[in-house]
């Protein structure tokens, strides 16, 4: 329900005398409406002077058809030349291109015809212009109480005959005579008793009589409109300018201002400070007035007009305003009030800071602070969408008196990208602004090296010390203009860092820093402060435990995560493989949601965006003897390492993977804060300050979370272990001292495919005789450490066999011929003798195979091997003293039996495996008497034939006893059409049992052997 105000005013005639006060008196009709009643900038339209031609004016009425809601309401008021005709009587507004001829004007009767087509709840016009009451009812109406709840079409006319203009700078008696009224009244007041108190103010004028009532529109049903008193007055602002005196002082320091009065009534809404210079030389004075914020401009122009004429006389006013909460046209409230006050200059107290008392700086203006084309918006405090984040920033930008903003996160999560997004906003929004970009890493030795107690570092001395590091100590501002221009919102500071100064400078105090830009703000309330820190350390600091706006920049989603490399790359193919190589470096966030590091990301881009297989981008500066440049995640973890070392001054890269490894290694990626320090001293054999501590607790590859700190992501412990296992597998690299924690990261992490033992594989560049002694003189101590117990040793070498057989498969075909003697140069003690082998749960799907094949294995472990049975084996393979486990005979025939096999150790399986090995030698009918026999034993139970369930029993079962593929369909049949199976149905379930006739004979067969008659045809049908 808006209250929508059209206004039009005409002092400049193109055809007709000029007029003087016309839009004056519109302007100050505005500035009451919007001061005191329920009235909004953003729903005043102007048309002045020039811009009131016939055309505009019938057009905008006409909008107004198209714009308006059935709640709202319309005020247009117009005021400018007006004329009546007589023949027929009409009434006729002129525009400002109107000429002697009336057809160029606007007649009563096409405006009553403009508004007819409006629907909304009210319209009130309001015309000041000759002959104006032509337009209003000869018999108004009007209802009896609900007056706004009705639709009304009210009219307010200057006069009958003539409307008398008043001298230039006055405004006429009509809208005087309004505006009084509505300035005057303490409570709402309907349109027709302002109507009446306008008519009542013209008693004793006969020259001119106002008319007003009901307009001849058919939406008029009796209802008055109401000028309703703002809801939220006297909640506004109101606020001086403590500094008015400074800045008039640093404007002409030699010149002595006088006060003259600083008045203040917050009741009435009137505040003003009034200065007088008086110039000696030319025997002159000049006034300098500031407006308070949130006065009424009205009745403070009418109480200095009463009290103070003087400065409105001499011609020699300056005025000075503050910006308004909320304020939209800048220009149009500084043009108002200069022409209302007559002041010869008018400013912003902002600007008048800026370019008047501030000196001249030549700042490099000429281009943008985020020069990326593949900027993401990045996601913080539940916010993920552009128009989001671009109203958080909008809100904290234009909020008085909320001078912090802190972006807080990770290291390369992209803070001082976001910090330098937001201030290419604030240039766009506010050209005038100056952005000065402070970095905490080059100015923090001068703050540790000046005089200054660091408890006491202000943000003025990060502002000197960015000078003093770029030499330009001579630019930069006193403390006491770079406080009136901070507080002004000339400035906005970004303090990029500012960990950089926590961590670094011994009893920096963040409260009393954070009080310095609080009171550099204070007056005004425009200063603006980014500042980017880690979170690890913003969160530790001690600072006033008050509101302020702060983020936490989260990594990248997978959307976000997919417009980078789209932004970043013009080519599908790099687009591809970018988001191919991201895969490997996603961390889970939930079940089901994963997350990237922005910082990753940048380096796989530069990763792609070089156009090569392998990695050589700046790799002359790769300063690590543990990570391999040519190895993506080491070229990664590389970079970010290398960016902390020359961010927050962090220890060499290869140390920082040292802690890593031990966190990994040792403490399995968990350990106690207070224990911190010790852990880095223990993985770097040496003491450390607590710089260097406090550095690593905002590592990017770490988290502290209540009284512990660990990997961010499990990942990074994956990592790391690979890393450390990895040397264990190189010759050039080898590392003798098989500890505990090497046997237990072997044990728990190295089973075929593994992702450690992908990521190992990756890591090794060569494999020869020299590798293969190495891991041969590994499994030998292992196998002679008697520590060990005998399950955990085998599953031990077993996993660095699985290792080894996905190192060889780089480096040659995954074939028989390469795995017997990848086997053979580990495990053979002499020609054709292999001494403890040891494999453990590989798969089919990975199809590795050997050949047996006259080789004897002593005391081996094989469990699970899937494709045992189909190595290759003869009659000279043989199997002492072994433990054989879990190997199902997955076909009918091999070409070893049960004497291969001496004091050998076995499951079921391997007992099954001989027994259709032995009788896959033997005839059809052989075969199914051992099939029948098998089949049914599964109806014994408590030692005699009952009935079994179908599903429950007899098709689960059916497999294991089928060694010869009879068929579970087949069986059925056979055994129905032969009487032998009977088949009931009990709980919608079928069971099956031996018919009473067969029984004997099955129970005969089954003990004995005897085979009846019976059986004999039995065995014939399954023999066919």
């Amino acid at each position: 329900m808006a209250n929508k105000l059209f206004l039009m005013g005409i002092d400049k005639y193109n055809y007709h005398p000029v007029l003087n006060n016309c839009v004056k008196d519109i302007i100050d009709f505005k500035e009451i409406l919007l001061e005191k009643y329920d009235f909004d900038e953003e729903d005043v339209f102007e048309l002045y002077n020039e811009k009131c031609t016939n055309i505009n004016i019938q057009n905008h009425i006409q909008q107004y058809s198209k714009l308006l809601k059935p709640d709202d309401s319309l005020i247009i008021y117009y005021s400018g030349h007006g004329y009546v005709i007589d023949d027929p009587y009409r009434g006729f507004w002129v525009p400002v291109d109107g000429n002697t001829d009336y057809t160029s004007w606007i007649a009563n009767e096409t405006l009553i015809a403009l508004l007819d087509n409006i629907n909304c709840k009210h319209i009130v016009l309001i015309s000041d212009s000759c002959f104006s009451a032509t337009i209003l009812a000869t018999d108004p109406t009007k209802a009896i109480g609900q007056y706004a709840e009705r639709s009304s079409r009210w009219g307010l006319a200057s006069a009958f005959d003539q409307s008398f203009d008043s001298p230039n700078g006055i405004n006429s008696q009509f809208a005087e005579a309004i505006i009084h009224v509505l300035n005057a009244s303490a409570k709402n007041i309907r349109i027709s008793e302002l109507i009446e108190k306008v008519k009542f103010e013209f008693n004793h004028n006969p020259l001119q009589a106002p008319q007003g009532g009901p307009l001849r529109l058919k939406a008029h049903k009796g209802g008055e409109y109401i000028f309703t008193i703002k809801q939220n007055l006297d909640t506004r602002d109101f606020k001086g300018y403590n500094n008015f005196l400074k800045i008039l002082k640093l404007y002409k320091r030699n010149s002595v201002f006088n006060e003259v009065k600083i008045f203040e009534d917050r009741t009435k809404k009137i505040g003003f400070k009034l200065f007088m210079e008086i110039d000696e030389v030319v025997k002159s004075k000049t006034y300098y007035l500031y407006l308070y914020e949130g006065i009424y401009q009205s009745q403070t122009y009418n109480y200095l007009k009463q009290r103070h004429s003087d400065i409105f006389s001499d011609k020699n006013l300056i005025i000075f305003l503050p910006k308004e909460k909320d304020q939209t046209n800048l220009l149009i409230r500084k043009t108002n009030v200069q022409r209302k006050f007559k002041s010869i200059n008018t400013f912003y107290i902002d600007e008048f800071i800026r370019k008047q008392c501030t000196p001249k700086v030549n700042q490099d203006d000429s281009g943008k602070y985020l020069n990326i084309s593949n900027f993401i918006i990045p996601s913080f405090n539940g916010l993920h969408y552009k128009e989001e984040v671009n109203h958080f920033i909008d809100t904290w930008f234009k909020k008085d008196s909320e001078p912090i903003l802190v972006v807080k996160g990770t290291g390369g999560v992209g803070k001082t990208t976001f910090a330098q997004f937001i201030a290419d906003n604030a240039i766009a929004e506010n050209p005038d602004i100056s952005i000065i970009f402070i970095d905490s890493l080059q100015i923090k030795d001068i703050l540790l090296k000046s005089r200054m107690h660091h408890d006491q570092i202000r943000v003025y001395d990060f502002y000197a010390a960015s000078f003093d590091y770029n030499g330009l100590s001579q630019d930069k501002l006193n403390e006491e203009i770079f406080n009136l221009n901070i507080d002004a919102g000339n400035i906005m500071l970004i303090i990029d860092g500012l960990d950089e100064v926590i961590s670094k400078i011994p009893n920096f105090a963040v409260e009393g820093f954070i009080k310095s830009i609080d009171e550099a703000s204070n007056e005004l309330g425009g200063g603006k402060v980014i500042i980017t820190c880690r979170s690890y350390f913003w969160d530790k600091a001690e600072y006033p435990k008050r509101e302020f706006m702060t983020v936490e920049l989260q990594p990248f989603n997978k959307e976000q995560m997919v417009s980078f490399f789209q932004k970043s790359f013009n080519a599908p193919a790099k687009e591809q493989k970018a988001l191919k190589l991201a895969e490997q470096f996603k961390y889970p966030e939930n079940d089901d949601d994963y997350i990237f590091h922005p910082y990753v990301l940048d380096i796989i881009r530069s990763i792609v965006d070089s156009s090569q297989e392998t990695i050589d981008v700046d790799l002359s500066s790769f300063g690590s003897n543990t990570l391999n440049p040519n190895i993506k995640n080491d070229y990664i973890i590389y970079r970010i390492c290398d960016r902390e070392r020359k961010r927050v001054g962090q220890i060499l890269v290869d140390d920082q993977v040292k802690l890593f490894i031990h966190l990994a290694i040792e403490r399995r990626g968990l350990v106690l804060i207070k224990n911190f320090k010790n852990e880095i001293e223990d993985a770097l054999g040496r003491k450390i300050d607590l710089t260097t501590v406090e550095a690593f607790k905002s590592h990017p590859f770490l988290k502290c979370h209540g009284s512990y700190i660990s990997f961010k992501y499990d990942f990074f412990a994956d990592l790391f272990k690979s890393i450390y296992i990895a040397k264990f597998f190189n010759f050039e690299s080898y590392q003798t001292n098989h500890n505990d924690f090497f046997i237990e990261m072997i044990s728990e992490n190295c089973w075929l495919g593994s992702a450690i033992n992908n990521d190992i594989v990756n890591r090794i560049v060569s494999w020869n005789e020299n590798d293969l002694l190495l891991i041969s003189d590994t499994i030998n101590q292992i196998n002679k450490n008697t520590t060990i117990k005998e399950e955990k040793r085998r599953k031990i070498i077993a996993n660095i066999f699985n290792l080894c057989i996905e190192i060889n498969h780089k480096f040659f075909n995954n074939n028989v011929f390469n795995n017997t003697k990848l086997l053979k140069d580990i495990f053979e003690t002499s020609n054709g003798i292999i001494e403890n082998l040891s494999i453990i749960n590989v798969n089919a799907d990975q199809n590795i195979r050997f050949s047996f094949e006259s080789l004897t294995f002593n005391e081996a472990y094989i469990d699970n091997l899937s494709t045992f049975w189909d190595c290759n084996f003869d009659s000279k393979t043989q199997f002492n003293k072994c433990h054989l486990l879990n190997l199902k005979l997955n076909r009918k025939v091999s070409s070893i039996d049960e004497t291969n096999f001496i004091d050998c150790v076995y499951d079921h399986e391997l007992d099954n495996a001989f027994k259709i090995i032995q009788a896959s030698n033997v005839s059809k009918s052989e075969q199914a008497k051992i099939f029948l026999s098998d089949f049914f034993h599964l109806f014994f139970s408590n030692g005699r034939l009952g009935r079994q369930y179908e599903d429950k029993v007899i098709k689960p079962r059916f497999t294991g006893i089928d060694k010869f593929n009879f068929g579970y369909k087949k069986t059925i049949r056979i055994l129905k059409s032969n009487n032998v199976l009977k088949i009931t149905t009990e709980m919608s379930k079928q069971k099956f049992e031996i018919e009473d006739n067969f029984k004997e004979a099955v129970v005969k067969f089954i003990k004995d052997g005897t085979i009846s008659e019976q059986m004999k045809i039995l065995i014939v049908g399954f023999s066919e």
